[in-house]
């Protein structure tokens, strides 16, 4: 490696690092308080760097927060991938292998409160900003694969005889259903659970076991 190769790299990791920064400070106030109310002064200072550097980088609020978007959907995947792949998910039938995937909407409960609220704070300002569906294309992509993952194993459950598909349902349909139906609950659940007393009869686990469970058994061949 030349020197001046050396010299690139460590400007690439410099860049790279402060970024890291840029995107944890974001999502650590737009979790807690929501977006609209954040400045980018305020994840500047709490990135501790100048708000010329930040706005070298990203000149509007709407770039940050789609940014830090894509950051935190790769870092969950990093987490949920692991738990889909690999010898022993493949030889898994299809409908195991989406019980496999159900499980992981628990996870997201118990775990990762954090990553619930920010999406729902991006969601809702990306809708009250009118975000342009092209601007939003890069968290779509990192989003879509974990529709890959659920797909391949719906397919593979129809034709392995394990998922039936009610009739006239196809399988993207089904995908949208399920998942939009567990990913709602538990961000439901995240967010106002303990809002009122009547919560308090039925916990929020036995809630996303239950969902799961009555999916699982509704498709089940």
């Amino acid at each position: 490696m030349t020197a001046g190769q050396k010299f690139k790299e460590e400007k690439e990791e410099a860049l790279n690092a402060r970024k890291e920064r840029i995107f944890s400070s974001a999502f650590e106030l737009f979790s807690k308080e929501g977006i609209d109310t954040i400045a980018i002064n305020d994840i500047a200072r709490n990135a501790e760097i100048g708000v010329a550097s930040l706005y070298r980088y990203y000149t509007t609020k709407d770039q940050i927060a789609i940014q830090t978007a894509v950051w935190v959907w790769q870092k969950e995947l990093e987490t949920f991938l692991p738990l889909v792949s690999g010898p022993d998910f493949d030889s898994l039938n299809g409908i195991d292998q989406l019980k496999k995937i159900f499980d992981g909407f628990l996870y997201l409960y118990e775990n990762e409160k954090k990553f619930l609220s920010f999406v729902y704070f991006f969601d809702s300002y990306a809708v009250r900003q009118s975000i342009s569906k092209e601007d939003l294309s890069e968290y779509e992509s990192t989003i879509k694969q974990i529709q890959v993952i659920v797909s391949k194993a719906i397919d593979k459950g129809l034709q392995d005889k394990s998922i039936v598909c009610p009739q006239g349902i196809e399988s993207n349909q089904l995908y949208f259903t399920v998942m939009h139906a567990l990913f709602s609950m538990v961000q439901k659940l995240s967010l106002s659970n303990s809002l009122l007393k009547m919560n308090d009869d039925v916990t929020a686990v036995k809630q996303v076991q239950l969902l799961s469970t009555l999916l699982i058994n509704s498709l089940k061949g």
